[in-house]
């Protein structure tokens, strides 16, 4: 049998100069033509996903394929990707060559830094957002060779610091950068590597403490706090003398607080659920600030210690120790009332030694620190409205609005509140917010009638695409809604070609997909040929830098700044659902995933096949050897 198209992707490749085995993927051709001749696809059982071509050396072909082709990415960011998932699954088979490939992500991500060193913003949070490329290499690295992953990790930071030798202005900012990254890194490798986690927290020490400490350490005591306390009291040893800036960092984690508001950042944290305080750690740190607030008093203050509160009041490192007391005094009275002499003697004795100015600034009505005691949502409200200033009283509401528990405060209420506010753009954008988290709420609690109401009211299409998406899983669980659970998934496929050509609206479309699988195996793979389409209308498509959350600004008038209306809306990226579509079509999902024209889609969508392959073949029962012949 002739394929035309066969011809079309040799020649394609050979342009490329690159000689690689292509004979499945010009089968994937043909039978994508023989598809769209007119067979129908509903001819293939549900649920058959083997095919010929789905064998381990098929698999690795198909892997070596995928970084040789990387050869033709412009970008080094989605040639990195491609390597080091191609890298890592090949592994278990070449070792060889996966270790190359990783050597070279590891070379692009090094180049692809110094680029961003050199003309990337010098904002610590805006940098922070870039991530670094060479991290995200040696984490991979760490799942197959964690001593390997240590000597590239010393490697990165001694050419870094080489690198900033001569350039005394830069360090303070690349130290933060890397004390970031590291913890970062480290909390990415708690669940998979804990000693690899540990490895790179510990390196970590020798750099300035920020606030990504603290969220490791509740990380670490999530899985294993004995092992988190441990850290804490090594971390303490390492910043002891370290500027206020940095020490204050570790007053949050034996008290349990879930935010700082005396650090050089604020910081809000998520305290594990199962987490025991520790009096014997509290007790350390406190004895420890007591013995720094009095070398504060006794020795000229440090004018570098410096830092701007949350206010924007720039303040010495000695008047945020103070706020530190502040806020501990009742935790010390409560468990440690030992200590609560020398705490209060040193609180008074610190806030004489301030300059005037900013004694009031500390002491002053509504800007102290004081642990007040939080006010109801209708009581925000009945405040909001006693403000003259029209713009200020609307931010108050939203504030309000924004922070009101979608547990305790009813619907009605909210709503109430929200049609007193005059601008009219953040009043819909605020009814769609809330309107999508309670439906969100009602379909976690399976509440599906009272989810599909609340989804009405969302203007956003791709808001309800998703909703309904949701609503039809949780009603196809249920034997008697196969029907209706039928229905509202057409409505989320009918929500989604209205959003057009976007990141979510193809991700409604992918998971739709997957659903249509178990009801309708045709409309399932018609359904994936209108998502790859969609994908292809998108320019660079981006699957993984939003988090699965879309963002509506809306401007605070009067004000600068915005109100960030966040929409967590998760689904199914291309690798993921044909990683699903192969378990019931191997043969279509090939050939549709070479249809992609984004090569970081199409190439993660082919490793995913692969990867099928892969789990395929070593689910089977090895074959009995034949019985000889011989009596």
């Amino acid at each position: 049998m002739r394929c035309p198209g066969g011809s079309r992707i040799i020649n394609n490749y050979a342009d490329r100069k690159i000689a690689i085995s292509l004979h499945w993927v010009i089968l994937a051709v043909c039978i994508q033509g023989v598809i769209a001749g007119g067979v129908s696809a509903q001819s293939k059982p549900a649920g058959s996903g083997k095919s010929p071509l789905c064998n381990r050396d098929n698999a690795v072909e198909m892997i070596k394929q995928q970084i040789d082709l990387t050869k033709t990415f412009q970008k080094p960011v989605p040639r990195i990707a491609v390597l080091i998932r191609a890298a890592d699954m090949l592994w278990p088979y070449e070792q060889e060559r996966a270790r190359a490939a990783f050597t070279d992500a590891f070379e692009l991500a090094t180049e692809n830094e110094k680029e961003n060193e050199q003309k990337g913003p010098r904002s610590l949070m805006l940098r922070l957002q870039i991530p670094d490329q060479r991290y995200v290499v040696i984490r991979a690295v760490t799942k197959r060779d964690s001593a390997w992953a240590k000597e590239l990790t010393q490697k990165m930071l001694k050419l870094d610091t080489e690198a900033r030798e001569g350039t005394p202005t830069r360090n303070s900012f690349s130290d933060l950068l890397t004390a970031e990254r590291l913890l970062d890194s480290a909390n990415q490798l708690i669940a998979t590597d804990i000693k690899a986690a540990f490895d790179l927290a510990t390196t970590s020490l020798n750099y300035p403490a920020t606030g990504a400490l603290t969220r490791f350490l509740y990380g670490l005591a999530e899985v294993n706090q004995r092992a988190a306390d441990q850290f804490y009291a090594q971390a303490l040893g390492a910043y002891r003398d370290k500027p206020l800036r940095e020490f204050l960092y570790l007053q949050a984690y034996p008290f349990a607080w879930r935010e700082t508001v005396n650090t050089p950042t604020f910081n809000a944290y998520e305290v594990p659920p199962n987490f025991v305080i520790a009096q014997s750690l509290q007790r350390q740190f406190v004895q420890l600030l007591l013995v720094r607030a009095q070398q504060e008093l006794e020795r000229p203050l440090d004018q570098r210690d410096r830092y701007r509160d949350p206010r924007g009041n720039m303040l010495p490192g000695v008047a945020h120790l103070l706020q530190g007391l502040i806020l501990l005094e009742p935790q010390i009275r409560a468990s440690l009332p030992d200590l609560l002499a020398g705490l209060t003697e040193a609180r008074e004795k610190i806030l004489v030694s301030l300059s005037a100015d900013t004694q009031k600034l500390l002491t002053q009505p509504g800007r102290e620190v004081s642990n007040m005691p939080e006010t109801t949502f209708d009581e925000q409200i009945e405040a909001a409205q006693k403000v003259s200033g029209v713009n200020r009283r609307d931010e108050l509401i939203a504030e309000a609005v924004l922070s009101a528990s979608s547990d305790k405060q009813s619907l009605a209420g909210v709503i109430q509140a929200i049609d007193k506010i005059s601008d009219s753009n953040l009043r819909t954008r605020l009814l769609e917010w809330l309107y999508f988290r309670r439906a969100t709420a009602a379909v976690k609690d399976k509440q599906f009638e009272e989810a599909e109401k609340l989804a009405s009211q969302v203007e956003g299409v791709e808001q309800r695409a998703y909703l309904h998406i949701e609503i039809a899983k949780g009603l196809f669980s249920r034997n008697e809604m196969q029907t209706h659970a039928r229905e509202i998934l057409d409505e989320a496929v009918t929500e989604a070609k209205k959003a057009g050509a976007t990141i979510f609206a193809a991700r409604t479309l992918l998971t739709a997909s997957n659903l249509y699988t178990k009801i309708d195996p045709g409309a399932a793979i018609s359904l994936l040929t209108d998502a790859v389409n969609s994908i292809n209308r998108i320019e660079t498509p981006d699957f993984f830098s939003d988090n699965q959350t879309q963002v509506k600004s809306v401007e605070r008038k009067g004000s600068s700044g915005h109100y960030p209306l966040q929409f967590y809306m998760p689904g199914l990226d291309p690798e993921s659902a044909f990683r699903e579509m192969a378990k019931f079509d191997f043969d279509i999902s090939l050939s549709q995933s070479s249809a992609l024209t984004d090569k970081l889609q199409r190439a993660m969508s082919i490793l995913a096949l692969a990867d099928s392959c892969l789990q395929h073949a070593q689910q089977q029962p090895k074959a009995k050897p034949k019985k000889s012949g011989r009596s």
